[in-house]
């Protein structure tokens, strides 16, 4: 069989463009939001070093800020970005460099099990197992209104039945260069008003009656239905999203609810950054 060394692939595709985000149509760049560019990073590596043998495969792509408004704003987001995506071990890094380290620790990891595959191999003649694959996209979902929501997608099979997917959103105010959490947005003691709202939109979006409706299509306790810290927003509200096993089982898959201002006006801080959302 046909040996080959470790395959690194790292692929710039420099078009700059602004990004096509969900509630945002226009190709133009505004002077509210940010200027990305789309980067790939991907690596395969085969046990062994035998392509005929299993693999794993590690592939990022991303779309990473590279202008704002003054010439050092695009790193300095990115190194917001980095940790809150990747991990706090990230801290300092730019997105690319965190996305490299990324690969290369997938890939260490995968080749401290062969081993362990060349004797499970012997045993059995079995290999299906021993297949990874991780992929993950970050971009844009909300770049206007100094507000730039982060989204990073991940899908990864390390074996068993079936992989496991997740979609994380952080929300910076460019405006401070924070993050925005719950505290930012809410007055405080409005958490059980706002699950109350999320529950009974779930119901609408689902064309159910009850509660009780829910845990027929795979809900599980209603009470989990609350609102976290995993949202983004949109020009005309917030979007919560719930990845499996957060709210329901696998087969259910992903729930998003999205509530617009207007139901949540009242309880939003007159002082919040997102009321220049709202109209």
């Amino acid at each position: 069989m046909k040996k080959v060394s470790l395959l690194s692939i790292i692929a710039l595709i420099s078009c700059l463009y602004s990004c096509n985000f969900k509630n945002n149509h226009s190709n133009e760049t505004n002077a509210d939001s940010v200027v990305v560019e789309k980067l790939v990073i991907a690596d395969t590596y085969h046990l062994s070093g035998d392509t005929a043998k299993p693999a794993c495969k590690v592939v990022l792509t991303m779309e990473i800020p590279v202008k704002y408004k003054q010439d050092s704003d695009y790193l300095h987001l990115q190194k917001i970005l980095s940790p809150l995506t990747f991990g706090d071990e990230y801290t300092g890094d730019s997105l690319k460099q965190a996305a490299q380290k990324v690969v290369e620790s997938h890939v260490n990891a995968y080749k401290e099990i062969e081993p362990e595959f060349e004797k499970e191999l012997a045993k059995s003649g079995e290999a299906y197992s021993f297949e990874w694959d991780f992929d993950y996209t970050l971009s844009p979902v909300y770049n206007r209104n100094d507000f730039f929501c982060y989204g990073v997608s991940s899908s990864e099979y390390t074996g068993g039945a079936h992989g496991m997917y997740s979609n994380r959103y952080y929300t910076i105010d460019l405006s401070n260069w924070k993050r925005i959490g719950l505290d930012d947005i809410f007055q405080p003691d409005s958490s059980d008003t706002l699950s109350s709202i999320l529950l009974n939109r779930l119901m609408k979006q689902l064309n159910v009656s009850s509660p009780d409706s829910l845990l027929e299509l795979g809900y599980f306790d209603t009470e989990d239905i609350m609102a976290t810290e995993n949202f983004y927003l949109t020009d005309t509200g917030i979007c919560w999203v719930y990845n499996p096993y957060e709210i329901a089982c696998y087969a259910t898959g992903q729930t998003s609810i999205e509530i617009p201002f207007k139901e949540i006006d009242s309880y939003i801080l007159p002082d919040s950054p997102v009321r220049r959302l709202i109209k």
